[in-house]
Formats: structure tokens, sequence, C-alpha cells
């Protein structure tokens, strides 16, 4: 009875320090626009401008650049790193 004590208290301290490391490695929108900026100046045309969907699971975050009225691909933000979820075509419901 004891070992299973201690292997479940371990188990939910585990869940607990990566939801933590999660979290504390959930990048701001100014941190998204730093590492994307120049990609995005590079290719815009004149006057179109980007705005930034971003949507904060607290563990997670996906963010979506807006040029003009077209989204781009959509970014899952996760322990540090950016990976593409969609080739564009995603757009919020809203």
């Amino acid at each position: 009875m004891k070992k299973f004590l201690v292997k479940y208290h371990s188990i939910w301290l585990l869940l607990f320090a990566f939801s933590l490391l999660a979290a504390g490695t959930n990048p701001s929108e100014k941190e998204y626009l730093e590492m994307f900026d120049n990609s995005y100046k590079q290719t815009l045309s004149e006057g179109l401008e980007v705005e930034i969907k971003r949507v904060n699971f607290y563990l997670f975050s996906t963010y979506t650049p807006i040029i003009g009225s077209e989204p781009g691909v959509t970014h899952l933000e996760i322990y540090g790193s950016l990976f593409p979820i969609s080739g564009g075509q995603f757009d919020y419901p809203w």
C-alpha cells in the first residue's frame, strides 16, 4: 500500500512540474512577433497590416497572423517551441 501511495504522489508531482514548466515557457505575443517579424516584413506589400490572433490555454498557446483578411499559418507553442499546425487554411470560428 505504501509503494502505491509513493507512485501515486510521484505521478501527480511530475504532472504538476510539467504543467508549471509549460505555463512558464508560454511566450507572450511580443515574443512571438520578435521571432517572426522579419519574415512578415519581407513578404508584405506596402500598406498591409499584420494582426496576430492569440488563443491562450495557459499550458500552451496558438498564434495566427492575419495578413489583410487572410489567416496565415497557425503555430502551436508548447515548452518554448513553435510548431506549425496549419497551412494557412485554418480560421478561428469567431
